[in-house]
């Protein structure tokens, strides 16, 4: 009898201290928020790429309520701009700010004028383009610009072995990115 109460009782303690999922589902955002602190805080990060991760974190409509990460170019251009970031980093800082953000699989989709301001005109025609390597670049140094950062990346061969081909290498779609794979990447990488 003894050891039945003392079993009951440590099971019921053990589930108290390990912490449930929101309703929604959703892990708890806590350790988002602190394994993204920890992970941005090392000196691997450029500043160009704390100038996009502000902008993005700073912007209300991106981080309040459930959140819209990628409905923001910001947040959009520091989750690709390198595989030491990511969308998982951008949505466990944006948690930092509002524990209630949405998961990053459940952010809603990339904002398809934002994608059709990175490959241009032809993503309104029937089938839309993929992201080319130009535009990807163009996209970076764009979004940097129409945030007044006075900072850039150390180098376009850098920020294309570290950003895009790990994007390339994560979609498996060839030399280009199409829509859906993108918006993939941004929800599940």
């Amino acid at each position: 009898m003894k050891f039945s109460l003392f079993a009951t009782s440590l099971f019921a303690s053990v589930a108290l201290a390990v912490p449930s999922p929101r309703a929604d589902g959703c892990s708890a955002n806590g350790g988002a928020c602190y394994s993204a602190t920890h992970g941005f805080s090392y000196p691997d990060k450029e500043q160009y790429q704390r100038n996009l991760m502000d902008a993005c974190t700073g912007n209300e409509a991106a981080v309040n309520g459930t959140g819209n990460l990628w409905g923001n170019k910001a947040c959009v251009a520091v989750a690709a701009s390198s595989n030491k970031i990511w969308p998982e980093t951008v949505q466990g800082l944006a948690a930092c700010k509002n524990m209630d953000i949405a998961c990053q699989n459940e952010q809603p989709s990339l904002d398809y004028n934002i994608y059709a301001g990175i490959v241009g005109d032809c993503a309104w025609e029937p089938n839309g383009c993929p992201i080319t390597q130009q535009n990807y670049i163009d996209f970076i140094y764009g979004t940097l610009s129409d945030i007044g950062s006075a900072d850039w990346p150390s180098s376009v061969d850098t920020l294309l072995s570290t950003g895009w081909q790990p994007i390339l290498d994560w979609a498996k779609t060839g030399d280009t990115i199409p829509y859906t794979n993108f918006n993939d990447f941004l929800h599940y990488a």
